[in-house]
């Protein structure tokens, strides 16, 4: 086994170790801002039929054009998109059914939303290096003051399914542009054991925990499914990689990578031949450790799922892959 992947075979407990305190830490300090559970939403209709559509926010949402796309198709079911996709919607003229919010970085994430703080570029190089949103790479400063005016425009009309480790920067902007925030717990560790913070923080607050497999992208295709009940499952931007040709340095954990492995960086990066596109895409371990626990999920959940990324890594047993259009013209994997 490649380094990549040894690095990726332990990826769940670092994860815990890491993630853990900030996230309970802002789970109480949003205790007092909590008003509406996530199980509110089993009541309320998204999106027509039995569809939805899951934007996260990988290269391929813009190699593909897929907002453009989507747009253009007349497509009638619940769009669900990631945080780090909102700024993308909302520029295409598509304001999503729902948002899903769930990192407890304390200064990046509300940047998705438009940080009213933001007055010059940061030290923090993320979101100029990132793939995520090609705009806040040309000019993050542009780029956030036009996604203040879009979020403010369409916040009262939004619907944000929050996890309590949200930080408070996030919990306040979205507050202030009048979105609704219905809330729930990440799961953290087995719920059934007998000093589960799982189920600690759920008898704290009552809140629904969830497992969304570790990332935003995976917790909102989740959501589709088992809370909205949807039982066909588009994905677009989902790529969980980096496109042919996209420099080490430009990658979301390189300056870590760099900082632990030094010179030999570059052996933690796993490179996987896509053949539904005919091109070698490649991770760095914790987005090879997403795509395990995702295709893991996939298998059991009780919804058909379909990557219309056109890129990335994110096939295998349980992913139907297809075509964006065909997808949301209602086809089947047989037709055609």
């Amino acid at each position: 086994m490649d380094l990549g992947r040894r690095i990726a075979a332990q990826l769940n407990g670092a994860t815990f170790d890491r993630i853990a305190p900030l996230a309970l830490a802002n789970a109480e300090l949003n205790r007092p801002r909590i008003h509406r559970s996530l199980l509110e939403l089993t009541d309320t209709p998204l999106g027509a039929e039995d569809s939805a559509l899951v934007v996260a926010a990988g290269p391929s949402l813009h190699r593909r054009h897929s907002l453009a796309r989507l747009r253009e198709s007349g497509y009638r079911g619940a769009v669900v998109a990631v945080d780090g996709a909102l700024g993308a919607c909302l520029r295409h003229g598509i304001v999503p059914d729902l948002v899903v919010s769930v990192d407890p970085h304390g200064e990046r994430i509300v940047r998705w939303f438009g940080d009213p703080t933001l007055t010059a570029p940061t030290a923090d190089d993320y979101f100029r290096r990132q793939e995520m949103d090609p705009a806040h790479g040309r000019d993050e400063i542009a780029a956030n003051r036009e996604l203040l005016e879009l979020v403010d425009r369409a916040g009262p009309t939004l619907r944000v399914a929050i996890a309590t480790s949200a930080a408070p920067a996030v919990v306040d902007r979205c507050e202030k542009a009048g979105m609704t925030l219905y809330w729930w717990n990440p799961m953290y560790d087995d719920y059934d054991a007998p000093d589960s913070l799982s189920r600690r923080l759920h008898q704290a607050n009552g809140l629904p925990c969830l497992n969304g497999g570790g990332n935003v992208g995976t917790t909102a295709w989740v959501l589709a499914h088992a809370l909205l009940g949807k039982r066909r499952v588009g994905i677009v931007g989902m790529d969980l990689g980096y496109a042919p040709g996209t420099p080490y340095a430009r990658t979301q954990y390189y300056p870590e990578l760099r900082a632990i492995l030094g010179e030999r960086y570059a052996e933690a990066f796993v490179h996987i031949d896509n053949p539904h596109v005919g091109e070698t895409w490649f991770c760095d371990p914790a987005y090879y450790w997403f795509r395990d626990v995702f295709l893991e999920m996939a298998r059991e959940a009780e919804c058909e799922t379909f990557n219309c990324t056109e890129g990335g890594i994110l096939f295998g047993p349980g992913v139907t892959v297809m075509p964006l259009e065909r997808f949301l013209h209602g086809e089947r994997p047989s037709d055609g």
